[in-house]
């Protein structure tokens, strides 16, 4: 696939964001990524949800998962900058079967609440923030490759937040993805669209290609508190491109 074809004959609005004009759809031309998915108690992660009608996925009766994602937008209609993100896969409305995500197939395309967002860039925080009141904020956040490893360092107000090392494992053909990511809005539920060009990728399900330690800034405890010590999967996509639409569903928070 050529470069531009994965934008080819999508048509972008200008819109201004504070201080900034911003092109939405927004075109990532460049990005990089580790994303980890990880077990956590399924009633801390139903009390941090905002609206009972969204439900974790049920790995076991007492067990779901979430996720961290730390990206590298080295080329975007916003700018290049770096960001971890901490999110919540669920379901509107109604539980998940038992063993979702181990023995029953999660959703093709996942619904992931964002509850963390820490950023590098203003443009960035402002533009997340006015589109679809995603929860940026400023950070310092690192990456470099060691050997056959990709860390990442993530700190803010000089606390560390958290330090997520993983494998530069083997990467094989991998088709496009799509993510419904979803964020509260007063009381509404507002979800948009992120989608993902095919490329070379690589999962590894291994404890040992990855390793992760929490901060004592307040996110990175309370993430922390959450991580129940196993890493359930390993995603690495060393090179790609993304579309991030604007926000195309509301939901009521209350049923």
């Amino acid at each position: 696939m050529h470069k531009e074809d994965f934008f080819k004959e999508i048509i972008q609005v200008e819109v201004k964001s504070g201080t900034y004009v911003n092109k939405y759809p927004i075109f990532y031309r460049e990005v990089s990524y580790i994303s980890v998915f990880l077990l956590a108690p399924l009633s801390k992660l139903r009390d941090i949800l905002p609206s009972k009608r969204m439900h974790p996925f049920r790995l076991t009766p007492w067990h779901s998962m979430f996720t961290i994602t730390a990206t590298e937008y080295k080329d975007s209609d916003v700018g290049p900058y770096n960001q971890v993100s901490i999110g919540i896969p669920f379901v509107f409305d109604k539980q998940t079967p038992v063993l979702t995500g181990i023995l029953r197939k999660t959703p093709e395309v996942p619904l992931i609440y964002t509850l963390h967002l820490p950023v590098t860039t203003e443009h960035s925080r402002i533009s997340g923030i006015e589109m679809a009141n995603y929860p940026e904020f400023l950070a310092d956040i690192h990456f470099i490759k060691e050997k056959n490893w990709i860390k990442c360092k993530a700190d803010s107000e000089g606390k560390n937040i958290l330090s997520l090392s993983c494998r530069d494992i083997p990467i094989k053909p991998f088709p496009r993805q799509r993510v419904f990511t979803v964020t509260q809005k007063n009381d509404r539920l507002i979800r948009s669209e992120f989608n993902f060009s095919d490329t070379m990728a690589g999962v590894s399900k291994k404890q040992s290609d990855v390793s992760l330690e929490f901060g004592d800034h307040l996110i990175g405890l309370k993430i922390k508190d959450l991580y129940s010590g196993k890493i359930l999967q390993y995603q690495y996509y060393p090179s790609g491109q993304a579309i991030l639409s604007s926000p195309i569903e509301s939901y009521s928070a209350v049923k």
